[in-house]
Formats: C-alpha cells, sequence, structure tokens
C-alpha cells in the first residue's frame, strides 16, 4: 500500500497539482494524508481547500488555518502581528475563502489517527503535545522518544517545520513530507512523500517535484497583494529571508519566462536524440511550448549554429529560453552555462557558441547575466558524459521555462568562452568574404552584410569557385531558371543561388569557401 503525504500546501494550486500528478505515477494517489497549513501565502486558497475535499484526501488542521479562520484570532491577535503584510495576508486568506471553505476547514481535527495494514498512524501538523513544541530534524531521541511512549503508535507524522527528513527512533517512524507550497530551503520546488507499507513494514521516500513556478507568480500578483509574497514562492525562501535578501519591498524582475522553449542542435532527425530532449523538458515543465529552430547544424559547428542563433533569436518573443547543444566538448571539463541576455534567457556549453550574442548585448547595453551549471538538484540523475543536451541542457532549459531564477542554477561567472566569428576583410578592389550557412536548398549565405555593399550607387560583381556574377538580383522570379545569382537573402546578407537549383551543389561549395566582391568596373 502506498500513501501520499503531503503539508503545508500554502494556497499553492500549481505546486498542489503537481504534486498530485507525481504521487499518481508513484501510484500512491489512492490514499493521500494532508498535514494541514493548507491555505495562507499562496494566492489559491479557495481552489486548494476545495480539492482536498476529494475522498482520497485525510486532513488535519494547521495552525495558520486556524488563525484564518478562528474568530478570537481575527478580531484579536492578528492585530499583534509586527508586520503589516503578514496582516494583509492573514485578512486576504480569510475573504479569499468561500463559506463552504471556511465552513469545511472549521470541521478539521488538529490530530488525527489512522490505521494501514496494522500499522498505527498519528497525524499532527506540529506536534501531537502543542502547536509550539514542533519536531524537527534536530529534535533529540528523548523527545521522539517520550511522543512514542505517550502515544503508542508505529508512525508519526509532522508538518509545519516545511523541513523534510525522517528519522527512526526505537523501531517509531517520525515523517515530515516538507512542504508543498512554500518551500524555504531556497530550492523552490515542492516536496512531498511517499509511505510505503508492505506485510506491516514501512519504508519512506522523499520526493522534490517541479512545478509551473511562474503561474503560481503570477496568479499571486492577480491578487495585488504585495510582491514580497511572489518572491516567497519564487525564490522559496521564508519572509525573513526574502526581505534580508530583497528589502520588505522587492519589485519584480525585470525579466520572467515565457513557457517557451527554443531547441538548436546537430542532433540530426533520424535518431531518436532530439524526441528524448523534448521528452525531458515536457516532464519538468508540461505546460512549455517547444519548437525546433534546427537540428541540422553540421555536427560539431559551433560557428553555424552561433550564426543561426543569432538569427532567430529576435523572432521570439521576451523571456524564451534557448536550449543549444553543439557540444565538441561533451564529457570533458568544459562548463555548462545558463544565461540571461537581453531579453531572453538561454542554455548551452560554454564553447563560445553564446559569445556573439553577449558582445552584442553589451554593445547595446543589454543585460548579461551568466551562471555556471553547478546545481545537479536541477539535472536528470546520474547525467551521462555523452549526452549531457538529455541529463544536463534539456532539464535546465525546463526549470527556467517554470520560472525558477537563474540564480538557483549556478555560481555567477564574467569569463565566458569566446568565439570570433569569421568576418570579410577589404580588398583593393572591394571585400573578401566566406560562406557561413548554407540552407536546405542549397543557397550560400555569406559573411558579408547588405550594408557594406554600395549596390545602388556602383555596380557589384561576384566571384565564387571560378564562377563570376555581375550584379544582384533581388528576386529569384527576376533570373531564368539554372541562372546563377547574387542576391541580398533574409538575413541581409549578400548570398549566392541557383534559380530553382541549388548553388551549393553546382559550385562545390562547403563551409568557409571563398567569395570575393568588386565594388565598381
Amino acid at each position: 500500500m502506498k500513501i501520499a503525504i503531503l503539508s503545508d500546501i500554502h494556497g499553492n494550486l500549481p505546486a498542489l497539482k503537481a504534486v498530485l500528478r507525481h504521487a499518481s505515477l508513484q501510484g500512491a494517489a489512492q490514499t493521500i494524508l494532508n498535514l494541514g497549513d493548507s491555505t495562507g501565502y499562496g494566492p489559491n486558497p479557495d481552489q486548494v481547500v476545495r480539492l482536498l475535499q476529494a475522498s482520497c484526501f485525510i486532513n488535519i488542521l494547521g495552525d495558520y488555518d486556524k488563525k484564518v479562520i478562528s474568530k478570537a484570532h481575527r478580531k484579536a491577535q492578528w492585530a499583534s502581528v509586527k508586520k503589516p503584510q503578514k496582516r494583509q495576508m492573514f485578512a486576504w486568506t480569510f475573504h479569499a475563502l468561500s463559506k463552504s471553505s471556511r465552513k469545511f476547514l472549521k470541521s478539521l481535527p488538529e490530530q488525527r489517527q489512522f490505521e494501514a495494514e496494522g500499522l498505527r498512524i498519528l497525524l499532527s501538523h506540529s506536534s501531537p503535545e502543542s502547536s509550539i513544541d514542533f519536531v524537527s530534524p534536530e529534535s533529540s531521541d528523548k523527545h521522539l522518544e517520550a511522543l512514542a511512549d505517550a502515544y503508542e503508535k508505529d508512525i508519526f507524522l509532522f508538518g509545519h517545520s516545511h523541513q523534510a527528513f525522517v528519522r527512526k527512533v526505537n523501531k517509531v517512524l517520525f515523517i515530515n513530507p516538507g512542504t508543498v507550497g512554500r518551500p524555504d530551503d531556497g530550492d523552490p520546488r515542492a516536496s512531498y512523500a511517499v509511505l510505503d507499507i508492505k506485510n506491516s513494514k514501512a519504508t519512506v521516500e522523499h520526493f522534490r517535484v517541479p512545478y509551473n513556478i511562474a503561474e503560481a507568480v503570477q496568479a499571486m500578483r492577480m491578487t495585488n497583494l504585495p510582491e514580497i509574497f511572489c518572491q516567497v514562492i519564487r525564490q522559496g525562501l521564508n519572509y525573513n529571508d526574502v526581505v534580508s535578501l530583497f528589502g520588505e519591498n522587492p519589485v519584480p524582475p525585470s525579466l520572467e519566462s515565457c513557457n517557451l522553449v527554443t531547441l538548436l542542435t546537430d542532433f540530426g532527425l533520424r535518431d531518436h536524440f532530439v524526441g528524448i530532449v523534448k521528452g525531458v523538458i515536457k516532464s519538468i515543465a508540461p505546460q512549455s511550448e517547444v519548437i525546433d529552430i534546427s537540428h541540422q547544424i553540421q555536427p560539431q559547428n559551433i560557428e553555424q549554429a552561433s550564426r543561426m542563433l543569432m538569427l532567430a533569436v529576435p523572432y521570439f518573443p521576451h523571456g524564451t529560453v534557448h536550449v543549444a547543444v553543439v557540444d565538441p566538448g561533451v564529457g570533458t571539463s568544459r562548463r555548462a552555462v545558463a544565461a540571461r541576455i537581453g531579453s531572453h534567457f538561454f542554455v548551452a556549453p560554454d564553447n563560445g557558441l553564446l559569445s556573439p550574442l553577449i558582445s552584442k548585448a553589451k554593445e547595446d547595453q543589454l543585460p548579461v547575466e551568466i551562471v555556471s551549471l553547478d546545481q545537479p538538484k536541477y539535472w536528470l540523475p546520474q547525467p551521462s558524459m555523452l549526452f549531457q543536451g538529455r541529463d544536463i541542457f534539456a532539464p535546465v532549459g525546463a526549470h527556467l521555462a517554470n520560472g525558477l531564477p537563474l540564480e538557483k542554477l549556478g555560481k555567477h561567472i564574467d569569463d565566458p568562452v569566446t568565439l570570433t566569428l569569421s568576418e570579410p576583410s577589404r580588398t583593393s578592389s572591394g571585400w573578401q568574404a566566406e560562406v557561413v550557412i548554407i540552407d536546405v536548398y542549397g543557397n550560400l549565405t555569406t559573411n558579408l552584410p547588405a550594408s557594406t555593399l554600395p549596390y545602388k550607387e556602383h555596380p557589384i560583381t561576384t566571384m565564387i569557385q571560378g564562377e563570376t556574377i555581375h550584379g544582384l538580383t533581388l528576386a529569384y522570379a527576376d533570373a531564368e531558371p539554372g541562372t546563377l545569382i547574387a542576391t541580398i537573402d533574409s538575413s541581409n546578407s549578400l548570398a549566392i543561388a541557383e534559380v530553382n537549383g541549388s548553388a551549393k551543389q553546382r559550385l562545390k561549395a562547403v563551409f568557409g569557401t571563398r567569395v570575393d566582391v568588386i565594388v565598381g568596373s
């Protein structure tokens, strides 16, 4: 028999739904023990309480719930709370609860006994002794022995402290599942536990569950409560810790994710790699939309990947997460990084792939923040040395799409690997350029920007692989099929194409093929 143990949901509906999905996958959703503090600090107290009335739940009342619904607390003790923002949260939570939800909470006991396969289980929010005598990971064996002797139970379940732990003293289990909706250990993911009872023997496993943090934060903002409560959810910290970091009146971050993830790789489409990467992202961030930029980058061609990413990024909305994996150094000591560059997020190997984007952002005086990925809790377990796109980059991109703050992923760095893209050089008669992109049609894009070509004032002659092209043709229909033309392509660069054909095949061109441009007669 598997039993899900939840506590301290604190009105966080997206977190609760993610935990219930996870518990269902563990086969533990038939019986769910909820240890209280279902309201407060979160944006959805009424929806949470209504959900907890399903038949699979066995609920008790938490101390925050009690303070919210108690008439005596409303009349006297709310006013004694020193922080006005906390008083505001108490009042808002009470009024956000429907009459039926308040009635349901009032009907809940503060303790409950439960039996499963002969094991006696006691549910209490903080401690069966009193609300101020809560049990923590640091509680002494003597304290736990006294509880075991006083109540004669095989398993004690507690919430309140938000600290997930399991202790065993004299064959008695003491379990705290952590908090579903308001973590305060710096990890915003939801926490819960599964109790597995077989043949009257119990084992417990704790889980951290990713969820759509951004949805919870946006719902909180819709309440018009102070921003500090948004940051409590977003940072995975308690109120006081958020105050110490950001002050009592923090401002929303200037950029948050928009649930959109792009992929750019050299994986190709023949094998299973791209599908697996998408599966990892959707498993962690099921609400995210995943869009392919390309998976046909020439293997290990970092410069081609960098150029293609530069071309694509401006056409995506602010807050998009771009996962780019072209990684000839996979399995070596090269770093993996995540970054905010301008108004987008990026996850990539630290091999120069992001370097041109970083340089352009700095040139435009846009924000640049880079972290080295050193937090394995946000990766898949036991990452492969050879498929870090699946095990590191995809999970990190998904967590960013969920709204996890960038700084949670690792330490800030200011020395990313730089990559110098090839640039055209001036000659006595014009320019020497090279082919840097070859598209599916066989068109050859060069590294020569159209802005450097005075083609409206002077004739342009292009030479490549022994062929000479006079002038520019600005539309394919302006030349006969089979004609080799020079043109200005959609990236606003000089390009060579064969009308209704392939310039790549005709010229046997490759990346880096030289292109000479003569300006004037």
